[in-house]
This record gives structure tokens, sequence and C-alpha cells, in this order.
């Protein structure tokens, strides 16, 4: 049975009572990629068999959260392992790839890979990268007076962790 979507309206979410037919095709894959499915999956799967648009446009979906975590967390680290001309949403998919194909997961689920800790939920149609971090690395405590030496044994300091947004030298304001 096909589902006619011209005359559907969705009545859920920021895009409330627009019709189907109007919905962002991203938001149509996000629907259809939700696990448990959506109680409106077959509707979305149906919209984008109608615009002839493939239900996976990509391996993995990554969310916005772990676009924003890699731009501040990991910059360096793509900078330094990325391709040419690869841009940070190409270089998360390949880095993601990787590690799903070639990495095991900790008992959380979790896989470190290349120095980043990458975590992952199952979609329906394919995993989710939730977020993404730098692996935390175990460091001794200092015996001399050095400013690490208030540090915790597992906790790294990060200077990118000082940066506040909204802060008054974040706008360049005194």
């Amino acid at each position: 049975m096909t589902i006619d979507t011209h005359n559907l309206c969705i009545d859920f979410g920021k895009h409330r009572g627009k019709r189907w037919t109007r919905v962002p095709v991203s938001y149509l894959r996000w629907i259809a990629n939700l696990s448990p499915p959506h109680r409106y999956r077959e509707v979305a799967v149906a919209e984008l068999e109608r615009r002839n648009i493939p239900l996976v446009n990509c391996e993995i979906e990554i969310t916005g959260h772990a676009i924003d975590s890699a731009s501040l967390r990991l910059r360096r680290t793509w900078h330094e392992t990325r391709k040419k001309n690869e841009g940070l949403h190409a270089w998360l998919q390949r880095i993601c790839s990787e590690a799903l194909a070639d990495g095991d997961p900790d008992s959380e689920g979790r896989y470190n890979w290349q120095g980043m800790t990458l975590i992952f939920e199952a979609g329906e149609i394919v995993p989710i990268l939730k977020t993404c971090m730098p692996v935390k690395t175990s460091r001794k405590r200092s015996t001399d007076s050095d400013s690490r030496s208030s540090l915790e044994d597992d906790e790294e300091y990060d200077y990118e962790d000082d940066f506040h947004p909204g802060d008054s030298y974040a706008l360049g304001q005194d």
C-alpha cells in the first residue's frame, strides 16, 4: 500500500502544520532513521520515495552536536589527519567508517580511535555519531610545583574548555 503524502500535514515538531511534501529532506531522513522507529516513519519513507530521493545518503549520520564538538575539541587532530580539501564533516564520516570497520567498542559501546573517543547510537538504518572528544589520558601527579600539579590523576587540562561564548573576551570587548 502506497501512502499519499500530498494531503497530509505534519502534526509535531518544528514543522508542525506543514504538508509532508514541504518538509526538508534532512528532517524526513532523520524521522526514518530514528530508533525505535517513529510513528510516522512510513510517511517519511513514502515522501522520500515520492521525491525519488534515496533513504540514505551516507553510511553514518552525524549530529550537529558531534560536528560542534569536533570543531571545538578535535580541530588540531582534524588538521593533522585530514586529506587534501577534506572538510570537517567528510573527515568525521571517514574516521567513523574506519572506527566502525576496524575498531572495537569498549564495554560502554564507545570507540577509542586514533586518539579520539567516538560515541554512537544505533539508528534504524545507519549508526548515529552522537559526540566525539579527545581520549582522556592518565597523568601522574607531579611532585614539583608546576601548574599541572593540582590536576587529578585522570584529568588533562584543555585550554579550549576555558573558552565560553558570550564572555567579553570572546566578543572582543574589554
